[in-house]
């Protein structure tokens, strides 16, 4: 999606087509065009886009007629089932290529390159059922509206992950309108730039960092790469998001993401929640709460520990996922025991103790074997005998542009500006807005062109 034929061909085509397509049809067109999406990056993606899609329809109208009987269960347990294959087997992550045949030291029986949307239809699909059998809302027996909201291409690269019942209104009667368009344009705009600017750039610091020997990395070096490697992993989906809101608001369909609110946090559960809000929510509602249910103690801890390991997953199957993953779980379990004496701290004593571990478990996330981690982690407190070198210094200079602005971003610029209705001057939105738009349009063109879309995590 941040490709130059996506942006200058498939986006403006598809774009034509939905506002002059009859209401009747647009629910069609969309599913055709996500399939076009996943066919265009890798044809072996329609099997899982088939898959989820079927599974979610007909267990959904299986386990709505069977939900007070005990087939109701059987048929959500199949549902979750089939979908957790489809995400082991076709998720993988692009960041290093690893897959869940590699994690268990089997050759990848399908393509090594990431199956688009694979990390986000699945949990689509097992959601709409889990909420039928929750009676939340009936089963929907029109096929294609289960299929577009499974299938909504627009959030095939990072999500945002959707509810059915909040969107389903809005699948049936899109608002395509002038007003949406433009704000689509600024939000796929902000999260190309996003993308291209400070996404990639943080992950060419990070690689710039692991060229350099670990036994000799200076600690410097070794925190400006942990630190690297966050905003990278952070703007990574923000900018996906973004861009999906963005193609979304084209169509007239206004999905519930706002702009980054920033990942400044009292504690590492509501930095989870604003580092990547519908997936902390997925999890919140689907894996925490059915597992603690009312009680506290033991049951809360185990909630802890599944919903963190499976949301973790969906960054990709593989051993980094796992070993960060259980690095997050050790912070989160030590934080709600000390929860008491933590509240106690100033906050800003609090800021810096998130921001620290943060950076200390982030290389579990980076390096795919442990001992790597453990041996960069080593290096942050000093291993390789150095503070600074020349290698800082030309970090520091080359990349101190994309980092100072990913610091700002990250920080909450974004919802400072909200806040301060700095969006909502007349003279900003009728004359600078355009302008700025126009530039972000003919940096990112440049960007493409030169061949800087290639990085991608997911």
């Amino acid at each position: 999606m941040s490709d130059i034929s996506f942006l200058y061909f498939f986006l403006p085509v598809f774009t034509g087509l939905y506002l002059i397509t009859p209401k009747v049809l647009k629910r069609l067109l969309v599913i055709l065009a996500g399939a076009g999406v996943i066919l265009w990056a890798d044809p072996m993606g329609l099997i899982p886009m088939g898959v989820c899609i079927l599974s979610g329809y007909l267990f959904g109208i299986f386990i709505h007629n069977f939900r007070e009987k005990v087939w109701g269960k059987v048929f959500l347990g199949l549902e979750i089932a089939v979908n957790a294959a489809v995400l082991l087997l076709f998720h993988r992550t692009a960041f290093d290529g690893t897959d869940f045949m590699t994690l268990i030291g089997q050759r990848s029986l399908i393509k090594s390159a990431a199956a688009v949307g694979a990390a986000v239809m699945p949990l689509h699909s097992v959601a709409y059922c889990i909420d039928v059998y929750k009676k939340k809302y009936v089963c929907e027996h029109r096929f294609t509206t289960v299929a577009e909201y499974i299938a909504f291409f627009p959030t095939f690269g990072a999500g945002p992950i959707l509810s059915f019942d909040k969107m389903k209104s809005q699948f049936e009667d899109p608002k395509p309108s002038f007003s949406k368009c433009a704000v689509g344009v600024r939000m796929l705009m902000l999260g190309l730039i996003m993308k291209l600017f400070l996404s990639n750039a943080m992950n060419d610091m990070w690689h710039d960092v692991t060229d350099i020997p670990l036994k000799s990395m200076p600690a410097t070096t070794a925190w400006m790469g942990a630190l690297a490697f966050a905003m990278f992993f952070y703007f990574e989906v923000c900018a996906f998001c973004c861009m999906a809101c963005g193609m979304a608001s084209l169509m007239g369909i206004e999905l519930n993401y706002s702009l980054p609110v920033g990942i400044h946090s009292k504690s590492f559960r509501a930095l989870c929640r604003r580092a990547n809000p519908s997936l902390y929510h997925w999890s919140r509602n689907y894996i925490y709460r059915n597992i603690k249910g009312d009680g506290n103690g033991f049951s809360e801890f185990l909630a802890i520990i599944f919903s963190v390991m499976l949301a973790v997953l969906w960054y990709g199957v593989s051993m980094r996922s796992v070993m960060f993953g259980a690095a997050l779980i050790v912070v989160l379990c030590f934080e709600k025991i000390l929860e008491s004496p933590l509240k106690k701290l100033p906050v800003f004593v609090r800021y810096i103790i998130l921001f620290f571990v943060m950076l200390v478990i982030m290389p579990f996330m980076a390096f795919s074997e442990p001992a790597e981690a453990l041996q960069y982690i080593s290096a942050m407190f000093g291993s390789g005998n150095n503070t600074l070198d020349t290698a800082s210094s030309y970090l520091l200079g080359s990349y101190s542009c994309p980092m100072i602005t990913a610091i700002i971003v990250s920080f909450g610029a974004f919802g400072y500006l909200k806040r301060k209705k700095v969006f909502n001057n007349e003279y900003l939105t009728t004359i600078i807005q355009p302008v700025w738009v126009i530039a972000l349009l003919i940096i990112c063109t440049a960007f493409l062109v030169s061949g800087e879309n290639c990085i991608y995590m997911f």
